[in-house]
């Protein structure tokens, strides 16, 4: 059932993604990178974004993004994990944005961003072993700016609450990835 479910979400993506590609009056290909903040138990920890994606018409734009977020020995220790075996945890999000700014064209522009996808929380016990993986479903809300300027390169200010359910997992309390987090990215037009 849970593969079955897991399955159907990516085809519903894949899908949505499509269809809004396919609405899309040209292609604008372009690359983001965004570096943030997430707040988890109190402790505010970096994460950072890779994204690929394209403009649908003149005020929206959808992408594809990778989250990478490792968890720090001082969060870890917070938490009582004896780190002398543990080599390395991290939190890794993927899937798909959809972005809406409120102009057409201006220099200071309010925007919203949706994103849907899967989270994984993998953890390296020592080099030797296979490292553990939690699979969840994943999905954020965010609102901020976006500064443009022109149609090459474009700044966004963001901040927003990410919803991030799964189950204690490596001693991080039920549902504590679930939280408020803020980042800045680039974003450069690739043709």
């Amino acid at each position: 059932m849970r593969t079955a479910l897991k399955n159907l979400i990516c085809l519903s993506l894949i899908l949505l993604s499509l269809s809004s590609i396919g609405a899309a009056v040209t292609w604008e290909p372009y690359l983001g990178i965004n570096k943030g903040r997430a707040k988890i138990e109190e402790e505010k920890l970096s994460l950072y974004e890779l994204s690929f994606g394209t403009s649908l018409g003149s005020r929206g734009a959808i992408e594809l993004f990778l989250i990478a977020q490792p968890l720090s020995e001082n969060f870890l220790n917070s938490l009582d994990v004896n780190n002398s075996e543990t080599v390395g945890t991290s939190v890794f999000m993927t899937g798909i944005k959809t972005s809406l700014t409120l102009f057409k064209d201006a220099f200071f522009n309010p925007m919203i961003q949706t994103g849907v996808g899967q989270m994984m929380i993998t953890s390296f016990e020592s080099p030797e072993t296979q490292p553990n993986f939690f699979w969840y479903f994943y999905s954020s809300i965010a609102t901020g700016f976006e500064v443009d300027f022109g149609d090459s390169f474009k700044i966004n200010l963001l901040s927003g609450y990410r919803f991030a359910p799964h189950k204690h997992v490596m001693n991080i309390e039920r549902n504590a990835l679930s939280s408020k987090f803020s980042s800045i990215g680039f974003r450069v037009q690739l043709d």
